[in-house]
């Protein structure tokens, strides 16, 4: 993970280091899940997209592969109605997940905004 957060080349760095333990110890979900991360870092959108594919696969109670799908949804422009269902998926799995709960102050912060700079009738 340090790999991925330093970015440039050593984005290519952890792809490899991830890859290697997929061929050495086979693909767990959490593995694909970071292998999934370096190739939304790099723009390889379809092969993220089967990395987490396989990570459903292998775990489908995995909170962060529905993380990524969310992300992996918003960056490829797929329909809102697709990264709903991974958010409505993983509020259910786990409603206190630091996302749901990220997400959840940040509509409490919007709706007091727009409540704060409404123009009155």
């Amino acid at each position: 993970w340090t790999s991925l957060a330093l970015g440039g080349e050593k984005i290519q760095e952890a792809f490899y280091i991830y890859q290697e333990m997929i061929d050495k110890h086979g693909g767990t979900a959490v593995v694909l899940n970071g292998q999934s991360v370096a190739f939304i870092l790099q723009g390889k959108y379809p092969e993220a997209e089967a990395a987490l594919s396989e990570a459903l696969e292998k775990d489908p109670n995995n909170p962060e592969t529905l993380v990524n799908l969310i992300v992996l949804s918003q960056l490829t422009g797929k329909q809102p109605e697709v990264s709903n269902r991974y958010l409505s998926q993983l509020k259910d799995m786990d409603p206190n997940h630091p996302y749901v709960t990220s997400m959840a102050q940040k509509d409490a912060d919007f709706d007091r905004m727009c409540k704060q700079y409404a123009v009155s009738a």
